[in-house]
């Protein structure tokens, strides 16, 4: 019973904290354009199977159907975007497949113990937490042999403090977040495209 207590007191305030951060990135693929044609001369149907796993130092953590669902919903956004790809649900109907993998690990510290500095003071100390962010994308045909594999990586860092609320009420914490995502995921676009391992 105090256990969940404490659990559900934890997940409050990280959502406090989280609502009133600011979040950085590395950068290393901002800037990169969405991919508006592939370059192929029928449109091509592709699944994306996501996946998405927390760490912490490369032990699995807790997982995380919400955020799976955001790089699963992006995926198929973005190739919905493009002129001659779109995405399908069916693998029956699909051409190609994408495997995507992401792992963000993140350190004891940022996992387990900056939270329980900040709580007791009720986030007016600031929460600080480092991820790294591995992406990994598998090409496949439709029976399913793997065509190409890719790797991207970024840094995140989150910092968190219940003052922000008032210095910063209109800023969206998940904007950054969401435009890593994508920039990650359009930069392996980008070379799906260039190598042209889509073809018809």
């Amino acid at each position: 019973m105090t256990k969940t207590y404490f659990k559900n007191l934890l997940l409050l305030i990280l959502g406090i904290l989280t609502i009133n951060c600011l979040n950085f990135r590395s950068g290393e693929y901002e800037g990169t354009p969405i991919v508006k044609k592939f370059g192929i001369s029928k449109n091509l149907a592709v699944k994306v199977n996501a996946n998405y796993q927390m760490t912490v130092n490369g032990e699995p953590d807790d997982p995380n159907d919400f955020i799976t669902q955001r790089w699963q919903n992006e995926s198929a956004k973005l190739l919905n975007e493009s002129e001659d790809v779109f995405y399908t649900r069916s693998q029956a109907d699909a051409d190609y497949i994408f495997d995507i993998k992401v792992i963000e690990d993140r350190g004891f510290f940022s996992a387990k113990v900056a939270a329980w500095i900040s709580l007791p003071t009720l986030g007016i100390l600031p929460y600080f937490a480092g991820s790294h962010i591995s992406m990994n994308l598998a090409v496949k045909d439709k029976k399913g042999k793997v065509l190409a594999e890719m790797k991207r990586e970024e840094n995140k860092t989150e910092v968190g403090q219940i003052l922000l609320l008032f210095v910063m009420p209109f800023a969206d914490p998940s904007e950054v977040i969401d435009k890593q995502r994508r920039e990650m995921l359009s930069s392996v676009f980008a070379e799906i495209k260039e190598k042209g391992y889509l073809k018809k």
